[in-house]
């Protein structure tokens, strides 16, 4: 997981349906023209990232993801709650479907048994998580906080104790965020693998072709860790910074990276 900052203020259009119809679910909201206008702000946002895997979302795998229950409102006739859960910006994300939509081919999105590779929210599913996990927005900018150990055909995430510690994280929050998530279900694993093996060989072809590759490095790290014409990351952008290493943080100081 990387820092997603909370862009404001919210799309006027929802707070403006949510002082309209206070008590209105997000299934009251979700077939709305504005529900849109959050979609899209989350994906700007994000830049085109799933908030807890990061992976790059087509419009087929989006959906906004409830970090709180948006099912956690008192029953009436008891008064209605402080914050509405459902429509509560902050607690609005973009995420993938969790690898539960098995007509998709992409082995990124969907991969038997789906039983062991749902993800994200998905996997949280409905339980509440606040202060057992790191939210989107709590995952620091910097340092670092996660690394990742290879194996033969997968690359999991788990958390640098080194940088934890220098940002105040606590390693075990961050690593019951990894498993929460399911951040390292063999579809996610491997699918991090893929684009790891993907760098690598971007890596062997700049050495191959130049006599200097090192004063090619740095060009290469850019176009991995800055957004690209269309507002978005790369997928993975954790993995391609902590691959990178000191070069990556060079460059994301270099463009005043703020998450």
């Amino acid at each position: 997981m990387k820092h997603v900052p909370k862009s404001q203020p919210e799309p006027q259009c929802l707070s403006g349906f949510r002082q309209a119809q206070p008590e209105a679910t997000w299934e009251d909201f979700k077939d709305t023209a504005c529900s849109e206008t959050v979609l899209d702000r989350t994906v700007t946002d994000q830049g085109g990232l799933c908030a807890y895997c990061e992976r790059l979302l087509d419009q087929n795998d989006q959906q906004i993801a409830h970090f709180h229950p948006k099912s956690d409102r008192p029953e009436p006739p008891n008064p209605p709650a402080p914050v509405n859960w459902g429509l509560h910006w902050p607690n609005l994300w973009l995420a993938c479907k969790g690898g539960d939509q098995a007509w998709m081919q992409n082995p990124d999105a969907y991969l038997k048994p789906a039983s062991e590779n749902r993800s994200c929210d998905v996997a949280k599913d409905d339980h509440v998580v606040d202060g057992q996990v790191l939210a989107p927005d709590q995952v620091p900018a910097s340092p670092r906080i996660f690394e990742y150990r290879q194996s033969t055909d997968r690359l999991d995430i788990i958390p640098d104790e080194a940088n934890c510690d220098r940002a105040g994280v606590s390693v075990d929050l961050a690593e019951a965020t990894v498993n929460t998530f399911k951040l390292n279900c063999r579809r996610l694993s491997e699918a991090r693998m893929r684009v790891h093996k993907a760098i690598e060989n971007q890596i062997k072809s700049l050495r191959q072709k130049s006599a200097v590759p090192e004063t090619l490095f740095p060009s290469l790290v850019h176009r991995h860790l800055a957004r690209n014409a269309n507002g978005e990351w790369k997928p993975f952008f954790t993995m391609v910074r902590w691959r990178f290493g000191a070069t990556a943080e060079a460059c994301l100081q270099s463009i005043n990276y703020q998450g």
